[in-house]
């Protein structure tokens, strides 16, 4: 019998199993405004549930503010019912977070149901996918096929009266629950000289988010406003996009 062997410890399989204890142990909490003021400003891991069931598991530096994140998009998406979704987190520290511990449990829950974390690697996630993702036609998948973007929001914020088309644009960037995103020169506040002294004038309160943006476009020759089931754009360009639709 040997009296010396080599040892390894699997620390991410051991740190996923009592991940998965200390979730058991929790309840899950409505994913509303209330509940997610009582999570810290901590970062650690989380996972959501659809009518019980999970369809993402993430983690974040703050978990406060993605979760307000993820709600506030939420509230942009057709066939969502909010008082279905919940949610359960657990504040793990930063040298855990950097062994990648969600990637573990998503391969976990998939073992059990492939079915599970369906909102994982489909479009759900919090980052700007960029142009790439336009310009390739690549075909919508996962949850932004099932749950596309309200592109006639009503934009309540918006006043009737004469705008900045600069001004504009950044008003709906900075409040709609989905992205815009729009050509600028170096960072996306300054604008750019197309569109800086240009003025818009919005006829009526509450106008819908696309007509907005349609409105901008009108007034800035050789600029294409165009809506994609996730997001919407504006550039300069007159292009053909096989999934997005020209305002």
């Amino acid at each position: 019998m040997a009296f010396h062997a080599p040892f390894e410890i699997d620390i991410i399989d051991a740190l996923s199993g009592q991940l998965l204890a200390a979730l058991d142990t929790l309840t899950l909490a409505p994913l509303d405004v209330a509940h997610i003021a009582q999570v810290e400003s901590q970062q650690g891991i989380y996972v959501l549930y659809k009518q019980g069931i999970t369809v993402y598991v993430g983690k974040a530096d703050n978990l406060r503010s993605r979760l307000g994140d993820h709600l506030k998009k939420l509230t942009g998406r057709r066939n969502v019912v909010l008082s279905e979704l919940a949610f359960k987190c657990l504040y793990v520290h930063k040298n855990w977070t950097a062994l990648a511990p969600e990637a573990s449990l998503i391969v976990h829950y998939k073992s059990l149901n492939v079915g599970l974390c369906a909102w994982n690697g489909t479009g759900f996630g919090p980052h700007d996918p960029g142009r790439d993702r336009e310009t390739t036609n690549k075909h919508p998948e996962g949850f932004d096929s099932l749950h596309p973007i309200i592109d006639d929001l009503p934009c309540t914020w918006v006043a009737p009266r004469v705008w900045n088309a600069r001004e504009l644009l950044l008003s709906l960037k900075d409040n709609l629950p989905y992205l815009l995103r729009f050509q600028v020169e170096g960072h996306y506040r300054n604008g750019h000289a197309d569109y800086n002294n240009v003025d818009v004038s919005v006829p009526t309160a509450a106008m819908p988010a696309k007509a907005l943006l349609g409105l901008i476009a009108s007034a800035l020759p050789d600029w294409q406003a165009t809506a994609f089931v996730s997001h919407m754009i504006l550039y300069r360009e007159f292009r053909t996009y096989s999934f997005g639709v020209v305002l």
